[in-house]
C-alpha cells in the first residue's frame, strides 16, 4: 500500500534564478534586390589617398592614451548593475570635481545625476575618475 501524500512537507518560497538579457532595439532598413539587378552594375571604385605618417608628440599620444582608457572604464560603467555598484563616482576635470551617479553616455558626453540634477561632461575634459577617493581602473 502506497502513501500517496509526502511524509514531510516544508512550506518555503520558491526559489527562481533570473538571467539579464539586455534588450536590444535596431531598425532594419535592409533594401533586397533581385539577384538579376546586381550584374549590371559595374565594380565600385574607391579613391586611394596617399598615406602620409605623421609624428605625434608624445604628450599628444600621452592623451590619445589616457582618453582612450578613461572611454573603456566609462563603457565598463555604463553597465545598470554597475552603474548602482560603483555609485557614487567623482569625475574630476581642469574645472572641478562632479561627484555622483553615472546616468549615460552619448558619443562623446558623460552624463552624471549629481544631487537630482544631471551634469553633462566631455569625454576629453575628464582627467581622472575616482570611486571611493581612489583611482578606478577596471
Amino acid at each position: 500500500m502506497r502513501n500517496e501524500k509526502p511524509l514531510l512537507f516544508i512550506s518555503s518560497p520558491i526559489i527562481r534564478k533570473y538571467r539579464y538579457i539586455p534588450i536590444v532595439e535596431e531598425e532594419s532598413t535592409s533594401v533586397f534586390e533581385p539577384e538579376h539587378s546586381r550584374g549590371s552594375e559595374g565594380p565600385v571604385v574607391l579613391p586611394v589617398t596617399e598615406n602620409v605618417s605623421v609624428q605625434e608628440s608624445p604628450e599628444i599620444e600621452n592623451e590619445l592614451v589616457a582618453t582612450q582608457l578613461i572611454r573603456q572604464s566609462l563603457e565598463y560603467l555604463h553597465h545598470p548593475f554597475r552603474k548602482e555598484l560603483y555609485a557614487p563616482l567623482e569625475i574630476i576635470t581642469e574645472k572641478g570635481s562632479i561627484k555622483g551617479k553615472l546616468h549615460g553616455i552619448e558619443n562623446e558626453v558623460v552624463w552624471i545625476n549629481s544631487n537630482k540634477e544631471i551634469t553633462s561632461v566631455r569625454m576629453e575634459e575628464i582627467l581622472d575618475i575616482l570611486w571611493k577617493q581612489q583611482s578606478f581602473t577596471i
